[in-house]
């Protein structure tokens, strides 16, 4: 997250004027955060009204001072919304302020996408541990994966991996990662961040190819929401 973010210009905010599907990371009490897709109502300059069709925001555990950030896709293209928590018009729908965006272009390994996978992961240097593959929620790009786990792992430490990607054929991507953010036998499943060393340009480009079919699942599934927020109820 950036320390200072800029104020969005009305150029910015222009040539995201007819997105309305976004992604919002909504700050919780605890430093916790709770991702929500949601449908932009209204937009200005300095406000926007988001809706969150398919879940009730958990009222009581909002972080009211927190920094909400909201992200606009647009083909290679997408907007960050930073913001905070102006009026909480019902569970499903809030009005917030906005102090600040981001705008960038994706590079291929920028991708980066939410999904199921199966993996499995052992201590570099350890020596190949036959662990069965297991499913796991992770967040994925071709820069690095972040997951729930249960084993002990020190920042800075590396971490051999392998990916098994979904999909029309399975994948499988070996790889080594640096821990960026760990997690120690205190904290039960709690997320561990890697960033990828050294992959190759074959492995990269199964990450790629497996992020932008998800992404593109996700925004079908994202238009037949919209649709559906589109109904009288929810006018």
């Amino acid at each position: 997250m950036p320390s200072s973010p800029t104020p969005p210009t009305g150029k910015i905010l222009e040539s995201f004027a007819d997105c309305r599907m976004v992604k919002a990371t909504i700050p919780l009490l605890r430093e916790e955060s709770l991702h929500l897709d949601g449908v932009i109502k209204n937009f200005t300059d300095s406000s926007l009204t988001i809706q969150f069709p398919a879940q009730t925001l958990p009222v009581a555990d909002l972080a009211k001072e927190g920094r909400w950030r909201i992200t606009f896709d647009k083909g290679l293209s997408f907007l960050t919304i930073w913001a905070k928590l102006s009026v909480l018009l019902n569970p499903n729908h809030a009005q917030l302020d906005i102090i600040g965006s981001e705008s960038n272009h994706y590079a291929r390994r920028d991708h980066r996408v939410d999904t199921e996978i199966y993996l499995r992961f052992w201590q570099a240097g350890d020596g190949r541990q036959e662990l069965p593959p297991h499913r796991a929620r992770v967040n994925l790009s071709g820069y690095g994966i972040s997951f729930s786990a249960e084993a002990a792992l020190a920042a800075n430490s590396l971490v051999e991996l392998e990916l098994f990607l979904p999909g029309g054929t399975l994948e499988k991507v070996r790889c080594v990662g640096r821990v960026i953010r760990g997690s120690n036998q205190k904290e039960h499943h709690s997320v561990t961040a890697l960033e990828l060393v050294n992959p190759c340009q074959d492995d990269i480009e199964k990450i790629f190819n497996f992020c932008m079919t998800e992404q593109f699942r996700d925004m079908q599934q994202k238009a037949r929401m919209l649709a559906s927020s589109m109904g009288p109820e929810n006018s």
